[in-house]
């Protein structure tokens, strides 16, 4: 996730505040920071006003705070401070509406429980808009520096630990979503237009979309991911000008298809491996994607199953999120 950094605003601080007495920072134990919606549902041209709360404040001077949403079903409206100070003009980009604040002048930090900012989202269709807060970097008179990440948990990972971390990660920087607001659903199958989308948005890979798979409509929320990989030789499809989006993807194709967005993206692979050996049903691999398979296991990318590949099985959303975190952690 791209971060704006608080360097000219830092500076600013630190020449205001130079006479300041030192005084005692963060307990990340009893601090935190959270969000309360007007609605989790968004409505076309309607408001939705959300809260960023301090929670256990201990002498908070100024805070910069990363907040993600779905830019296909809201808009950033405006922002404004429910402090005294400072407030930055908030920008958005890329689903990430991103607002910081100080205080001007010998002034004690906040303490304890108090509402920090309103932020108003306009409504472009009917859904949920995924708001949640990310991340807040928050300092105190003495410009010491604590940030607080909010971790995305999910009720349903049960029997999935082998995934849970990965799958937690992935939430909490906005790059996969849950089947709801509390659960993730790991067990269940993920498509090939839901795959491809992950790996684009993931590596943040663009190309201008002049055309798409006929089976591809303008209106699918994948159209352009989708079009983006076509344009870049990661989605070839199947035949005929198809793509299948709506199909289960199978293990093999998943995995061949991360090594193409790897290469597009610059992450070096070794392309003369194909050594699946290891595997006791390598043989079930099909020709096409025998050298991608192998190119993902050297790199750690691909463990297996109890010395097994299994590349015909359908792929879940527990081993896709495993898949796109390790390689984004090349």
């Amino acid at each position: 996730m791209r971060k704006r950094k608080l360097t000219i605003l830092i500076c600013f601080i630190a020449v205001i505040t130079t006479a300041f007495m030192p005084v005692k920072g963060y307990t990340k134990a009893e601090t935190g920071f959270s969000l309360t919606k007007s609605s989790d549902q968004a409505l076309p041209d309607k408001t939705l006003t959300v809260t960023l709360n301090g929670d256990n404040l201990n002498g908070l001077y100024a805070y910069e705070a990363s907040i993600k949403f779905d830019p296909k079903i809201v808009e950033l409206d405006k922002a404004e401070s429910k402090l005294d100070g400072y407030f930055i003009t908030p920008k958005a980009e890329d689903g990430t509406v991103t607002i910081a604040f100080t205080k001007i002048g010998k002034k004690a930090g906040e303490q304890g429980n108090t509402a920090l900012a309103s932020i108003q989202f306009k409504g472009k269709t009917k859904g949920d808009a995924g708001i949640k807060l990310v991340s807040v970097k928050a300092l105190d008179p003495a410009l010491k520096e604590t940030v607080y990440q909010n971790k995305t948990t999910f009720d349903d990972l049960a029997g999935y630990e082998w995934a849970r971390m990965e799958i937690e990660a992935l939430a909490t920087s906005g790059i996969i979503k849950g089947s709801s607001s509390t659960t993730f659903s790991p067990g269940a199958k993920i498509t090939r237009a839901d795959f491809v989308s992950l790996l684009v948005r993931a590596l943040e890979l663009d190309a201008e979309v002049a055309g798409n798979f006929k089976d591809v409509k303008q209106n699918d929320y994948y159209y352009k991911e989708v079009g983006i990989a076509k344009k870049l030789g990661i989605a070839l499809g199947t035949g005929d000008d198809k793509f299948e989006p709506k199909k289960s993807i199978s293990r093999q194709d998943m995995m061949v298809t991360a090594e193409r967005a790897m290469k597009i993206a610059g992450r070096m692979l070794d392309e003369n491996d194909s050594d699946l050996s290891s595997f006791s049903d390598s043989g079930d691999v099909s020709a096409y994607a025998v050298n991608a398979l192998a190119q993902l296991v050297k790199k750690g990318i691909i463990e297996g199953y109890n010395g097994m590949i299994m590349p015909k099985d359908t792929a879940i959303r527990a081993e896709a999120a495993v898949i796109i975190y390790r390689l984004l952690n090349i």
